[in-house]
């Protein structure tokens, strides 16, 4: 069996100066080594953290800019665009009342033509009616 003699309380005791040893010499600076291991990780997590924040941050204001961009700009197309639109119908408006009075003074023109073409003929006619009367008749009338 076992026997329990001196040399046990020995090693018991060489176990427990090398357990005091080994915890001054090797555990505590582990173990620092580990704290402050974990304290950097979380420190760095943190600021990983608020710089993804901050770029949240940004990229939502960048997207409000970029839609307030986009209003700006379809609203200054609109602007645009109806103001084409406008001068496009004076342009017409002008054009239509250009061809409307173009039109009267061709009418007027040629009614004129007309009138007078008429006053000539009815001469002619005079005329002509004189000479046949003048010609069966034999003398002047």
């Amino acid at each position: 069996m076992i026997d329990i003699n001196v040399s046990v309380l020995y090693q018991l005791a060489n176990f427990i100066v090398l357990l005091i040893v080994l915890n001054y010499i090797l555990f505590r600076p582990i173990r620092q080594v580990m704290l402050d291991r974990e304290q950097g990780i979380s420190s760095a997590l943190g600021e990983a953290k608020s710089a993804q924040d901050r770029m949240q941050n940004l990229l939502e204001q960048y997207n409000a800019s970029l839609a307030e961009a986009k209003q700006k700009a379809a609203a200054t197309f609109n602007a645009i665009y109806q103001q084409g639109l406008d001068a496009q119908r004076d342009m017409i408006a002008a054009e239509r009342t250009k061809a409307g009075e173009m039109l009267d003074k061709a009418r007027a023109d040629v009614a004129a033509a007309a009138e007078s073409a008429r006053g000539e003929l009815k001469r002619e006619a005079e005329r002509l009616s004189q000479e046949i009367t003048s010609k069966l008749l034999g003398r002047a009338v």
